[in-house]
């Protein structure tokens, strides 16, 4: 009994050392911050912890940062601008009360305070127990439609009830990309650009896949490790290739930027 255990076993580490799986998911996965919030801000308002306006601060700037990683995709150099933007008017607000008594910047921020913003707790609640069920529907969805398994040779797609995707064998090259900082920070979301072998084809673009570096760390393991090599195995897989290159070419006439595709924004 043992050894069909440690049988088992071996053979599952073999499976995993062979291959890589990894699921995309859509953008209704970046709202696990607002259903995790009205969880945790029940008990600390009902012990009072803090005070019911901090409360709804907090409430409000979870629910405000779920909305823009949904409704944009905020690139890094977006980020960096709009962070420099933000800090240059606080300080310059600042100097302006100072200096010049102007006090624009503190007629805001008591305005904001005047609202007397207050969290009620049974909304909250309310609100993360009705996103649970869908939230739960698309996790399921997602692991059963939207699976990749990627190995030497083949980087296959699975849908249940659908034909099965499966790339070029000559694909070989991935590379990943951040489209959307937010996404980012709040699953580890990014792209996945796979390649052919020489890099002047891309193949596929996956999108939303949560993770992404621990994803890219396994997919460099898998790539760099010792492939099939015999003569017939690489004459296909050139083959392969070549046609690949050839379907992603433009038609005569037609021209291309030599950086399409690459690092653009994702589709929703």
């Amino acid at each position: 009994m043992s050894q069909k255990r440690e049988e088992r076993k071996r053979q599952r580490k073999q499976r995993k050392a062979s291959q890589v799986v990894f699921r995309t998911y859509p953008k209704l996965l970046f709202i696990w911050p607002i259903i995790a919030a009205g969880l945790l801000l029940w008990p600390v308002d009902a012990w009072n912890w803090l005070s019911p306006e901090t409360e709804g601060w907090i409430y409000l700037a979870v629910v405000g940062v779920v909305l823009l990683t949904i409704g944009i995709d905020l690139e890094r150099d977006h980020a960096i601008f709009w962070l420099v933007f933000f800090v240059a008017v606080f300080f310059i607000g600042r100097w302006l009360a100072d200096v010049q008594g102007f006090t624009l910047f503190g007629d805001i921020y008591r305005g904001f305070a005047s609202l007397d913003v207050a969290y009620d707790r049974s909304f909250g609640l309310a609100l993360s127990l009705l996103l649970l069920p869908p939230y739960a529907v698309m996790w399921l969805w997602a692991r059963v439609q939207h699976k990749w398994r990627i190995t030497h040779n083949e980087f296959e797609h699975f849908s249940w009830g659908r034909a099965d995707d499966s790339l070029a064998r000559g694909a070989k090259r991935v590379r990943s990309t951040y489209p959307d900082l937010l996404e980012l920070l709040l699953a580890g979301s990014g792209t996945l650009i796979v390649y052919s072998a020489t890099g002047r084809s891309e193949l596929r673009r996956i999108p939303h896949v949560p993770l992404i570096f621990l994803v890219r760390r396994r997919i460099d393991r898998l790539l760099e490790s010792t492939q099939v090599t015999t003569r017939d195995r690489q004459e296909l897989m050139e083959s392969e290739e070549a046609a690949a290159e050839e379907a992603e070419a433009p038609a005569p006439g037609e021209s291309r930027s030599p950086n399409e595709g690459i690092g653009g924004r994702d589709p929703l």
